[in-house]
């Protein structure tokens, strides 16, 4: 499944990077693609391995919030 979210807070690479690493820690992640111009992150995972609340709940505990 491909789950796009809409992020507000993010301004560098860093923060690009932030994200990713912190989505591809969690089990069933197959992609994770940053946009910075569009603040939008598009996750493709396996729904039966892990739940789009826990990709929610990395992307917060990153620094983030959903728009």
């Amino acid at each position: 499944m491909i789950k796009t979210y809409n992020v507000n807070g993010m301004t560098c690479g860093h923060c690009v990077s932030r994200i990713t690493n912190e989505i591809n820690t969690l089990e069933g992640i197959r992609e994770v693609n940053v946009s910075l111009e569009k603040k939008t992150i598009n996750v493709d995972y396996d729904e039966k391995a892990v739940k789009s609340e826990k990709i929610i709940e990395a992307i917060v505990e990153a620094g983030y919030d959903l728009i």
